[in-house]
């Protein structure tokens, strides 16, 4: 190469050339599909009308201003590249020139350094003719062809309790031209895509700025592509339906798949049949988005119970649940939120938590087969593993919720749920199912009874229960839910309250969901709920009754912690007059140690009726008196007994303020000052 003479810019006209070519075609196309799409429009409109319609219309006006934004960008990007050919034929003529000019001033330079006059003369008379060209390079154009469509909404949602009507061959009509068009275009896309392609490479002398034009060009045809799958849903929603008309809701249904994120409530999903539930859930955001719904903080129980209703079940002749298709997809789904929803029935909780207990007992025995019991923390030193202290602890919160089951009635019992994660393990089941029972009492234990110790004989307790407030009214059918699904105190926080204010929030949710159930099977009496409860679980029970009106027809009192000192009397209970009871036995020598600055709920001022839990004959038969606090004891040799063993007095007394007999108790004594410590009011 001859010194000083430039390389060139890269710049190729005729892939220039092809790709203005290419732009102004589409640009035209597009610029024409008003007109191509205009009559197909206008006759669908004569006959959609609804919610369905007017989102057809903003669809249609998005379409048409992108296409025409589009359409600009293609003008201005053919314009560039038209500036960019001027810029670039500059350019090479300077280089040209200059580069001319370079090797005639290399031909001066020998004559200038030769030894001829007459070489030397000329050289220098001809550089006083031949100024230096310029140097200075044209700037490379930059170009920016920007474009990106705007999203389209095709979901009404809301409540669906409007109705939209339509035409479907008009609608099929508009999805047939609107397929023809973007054939048509795509026609075109491929045109200037690969026109673009072969600029950027032949014509590399240009800088590229933001050029998002093919994308969005892509982007548009899909959405106009997705608006004729669109209309053809909705006219075959109009073709199932064989009229004119049809509800919203149908049409929600139907196309809840183009729901964006945060659009969708549980009353869409609700009206869902479950093939297109299962469908629906078989995209993963889908079902995140349902668990999301689902698991969000302050979900109204009532609100379910109207869900998972609207869902389907069967109710047979005695009264029994079945759950429906779409309710058992959801149960197989999400067992593990299910089974602990409140609002939903006891029937659905309980198959939703059999199965998690399966899962969860193989998911555990998995994680201790590898996991080490101790770590090493120095030569010869170790400390135990906390995960596998964690998974013991749940192990054996398994292990005690498999025996509440079992004692609670095996494949008869009800289990309402069971939590593993948060804090210590807590449950809850129930000897007959809510759901149907003519009565249901809510047993509530206290200190130190959890999954993984006592809650098998706290099952035991809701049996003996049942099974003496069946011999009661033997014409009712009962329920008696063993409820320690709460974080109970040791020994040394009894006398704090946190626990039974924490433990009061859970037990409102419960029984509002309860209530929420009971109400949407149209089987809820004022006579339907009541509350039993031991030790601490009395301070935690009536925290909740104070709180919250609960439908609750009556509150007994087993051996009291006692009653927190801002809770007056009984009237703040929310329980209806005379239907709060209190016992505790003479032999009960632990009960007054977790009434520290609480109130006995037996004094008088508090005005609990007062029942006996001594040995009594009653009607001829002899029961036995409680000697100690527990509820149950274990001995075979009638060394003691606890409130609620078999053929005790507290448990034929119980049976009686839970089942709306209380006016035929045993009067109990009264304590006759406050205990040793207590404050007052």
């Amino acid at each position: 190469m001859v010194k000083g003479v430039g390389v060139g810019i890269v710049f190729d006209e005729g892939a220039a050339d092809a790709l203005i070519s290419a732009a102004e075609a589409a640009e035209e196309i597009l610029r024409s599909e008003g007109w191509f799409l205009g009559g197909a429009i206008d006759q669908a409109m004569q006959d959609f009308k609804g919610g369905y319609a007017q989102l057809f219309i903003e669809a249609c006006a998005t379409r048409a201003d992108d296409r025409g934004a589009l359409a600009g960008v293609l003008a201005g990007l053919a314009e560039d590249v038209r500036g960019a050919k001027v810029r670039a034929r500059e350019e090479k003529a300077r280089e040209k020139h200059l580069t001319a000019w370079r090797l005639r001033a290399d031909a001066r330079q020998e004559d200038l350094a030769s030894l001829d006059p007459a070489r030397q003369s000329a050289a220098m008379l001809e550089m006083a003719h031949d100024p230096r060209p310029e140097e200075t390079p044209v700037p490379a154009p930059s170009i920016t062809a920007v474009f990106s469509p705007r999203d389209r909404n095709r979901y009404a949602g809301g409540s669906g309790n409007g109705t939209s009507s339509a035409d479907p061959a008009a609608l099929r009509g508009f999805a047939a031209q609107s397929r023809a068009s973007s054939n048509i275009l795509n026609n075109e896309l491929g045109h200037v895509r690969n026109a673009w392609a072969v600029f950027a490479a032949a014509c590399s002398w240009v800088n590229h700025g933001a050029v998002t034009f093919v994308a969005g060009f892509e982007r548009l045809l899909a959405e106009n592509t997705a608006d004729s799958d669109w209309i053809e849903q909705i006219a075959g929603a109009f073709e199932s339906a064989g009229s004119g008309t049809v509800t919203e809701t149908v049409l929600n249904s139907a196309l809840i798949r183009y729901a964006p994120p945060g659009r969708i409530g549980l009353n869409d999903i609700g009206a869902l049949n479950n093939a297109q539930l299962k469908a629906w859930l078989a995209t993963p955001a889908n079902k995140d988005r349902l668990q999301g719904l689902l698991q969000q903080p302050g979900l109204d129980p009532a609100v379910i119970a109207t869900w998972w209703a609207g869902l389907g079940h069967t109710i047979a002749k005695d009264g029994s649940l079945e759950p429906g298709a779409s309710q058992k997809l959801l149960i197989e789904t999400f067992p593990g939120i299910i089974g602990n929803l409140n609002g939903i029935t006891a029937t659905a909780r309980n198959e939703a938590n059999r199965i998690r207990l399966v899962t969860e007992q193989e998911r555990i025995k998995a994680e201790l087969a590898r996991t080490p019991q101790f770590l090493p923390v120095s030569q010869g030193l170790s400390i135990t593993n906390p995960a596998w202290t964690r998974l013991q602890t749940q192990q054996k919160a398994l292990d005690g919720i498999t025996d509440a089951v079992r004692n609670a009635g095996g494949v008869n019992a009800v289990l309402l749920g069971f939590d593993l994660t948060n804090g210590s393990p807590k449950a809850q089941v129930s000897v007959g199912n809510p759901d149907t029972a003519d009565n249901v009492t809510y047993a509530v234990s206290g200190m130190l009874i959890t999954p993984q110790s006592g809650f098998n004989d706290w099952a035991t307790n809701a049996a003996n229960l049942q099974e003496r407030q069946g011999r009661h009214d033997p014409r009712k059918s009962f329920a008696v839910v063993a409820w320690i699904n709460y974080e109970p105190p040791t020994v040394p926080t009894v006398n704090s309250g946190d626990a039974a204010h924490a433990g009061a929030d859970r037990f409102v949710a419960d029984l509002q969901g309860f209530n929420a159930v009971r109400d949407s099977l149209g089987n809820r009496t004022p006579e339907t709920l009541n509350v039993l409860a031991h030790s601490y679980g009395t301070t935690v029970t009536s925290n909740a009754l104070a709180s919250a009106h609960l439908n609750v027809a009556s509150f007994t009192m087993l051996g009291s912690a006692g009653i927190e000192k801002d809770i007056r009397n009984t009237s703040d209970l929310h329980v209806p007059a005379g239907q709060v009871y209190a016992t505790e036995a003479a032999g009960d020598g632990l009960a007054d140690l977790g009434r520290f600055q609480r109130q006995d709920p037996r004094m008088e001022s508090f005005d609990a009726k007062v029942f006996s839990s001594e040995t009594a004959i009653i009607d001829g038969t002899e029961y036995h008196g409680t000697t100690e606090h527990n509820t149950l004891v274990h001995g075979t040799d009638n060394s003691g007994y606890g409130y609620l063993d078999k053929d005790t007095t507290a448990l034929y007394e119980a049976a009686l303020t839970t089942t709306g007999n209380g006016d035929r108790i045993l009067p109990g004594a009264r304590p006759v000052t406050p205990p040793a410590g207590f404050a007052g009011r």
